[in-house]
């Protein structure tokens, strides 16, 4: 049967500093923004009081994390957009009937039922597993499906499997027939 979706994720390193790229970024934008503001208010009192080059000082550090706010938010999603990865760094993840995961040599399946928790982040997502694996999806990375119709895909997949196992299961502390 052919996959309605088919995604590739840097894997390996690549993954991992896209992360802290991201995560690290987004925290130190906080910071520095805060930083910044405080700052810009540290200025407003010393001018006041007569203290222009404390005050003037307070500024520039205060526009110097404004900036580097700005840049912390900006330039990871420049980059991006730009990064290429060779082939034997990049990991595909096939959505079908099961969920096919390739990693270099590697390969694993996992049901769809076994996800229980999805975490999307800007650049890629994490769908955590029950035994404790994750599966990457980058937001940016299909190479089959349309990416706006991967998300209720995903939703309708876990629900179906979900209903599924229900059917086939007894009641947790019932008894079955024989």
């Amino acid at each position: 049967m052919l996959c309605p979706f088919v995604n590739q994720y840097p894997s390996g390193e690549g993954l991992l500093q896209a992360y802290l790229r991201e995560s690290v970024a987004r925290d130190l934008s906080w910071g520095c923004l805060v930083l910044g503001a405080v700052g810009v208010v540290l200025y407003a009192l010393l001018t006041q009081a007569g203290l222009w080059l404390e005050g003037g000082l307070c500024l520039g550090l205060g526009l110097l994390a404004l900036a580097a706010a700005v840049s912390a938010r900006l330039l990871p999603r420049l980059r991006a957009g730009r990064t290429k990865n060779s082939p034997e760094s990049v990991g595909i993840v096939e959505f079908g009937p099961r969920i096919r995961v390739t990693e270099g040599a590697e390969t694993f399946w996992a049901d769809y039922d076994q996800i229980v928790r999805v975490k999307q982040l800007s650049t890629f997502s994490v769908l955590q597993l029950d035994s404790g694996e994750a599966i990457v999806v980058a937001n940016n990375g299909f190479t089959r499906g349309e990416p706006d119709r991967f998300w209720p895909f995903l939703e309708e997949m876990m629900a179906r499997h979900r209903a599924e196992l229900n059917k086939k299961t007894p009641e947790r502390g019932g008894r079955e027939q024989i």
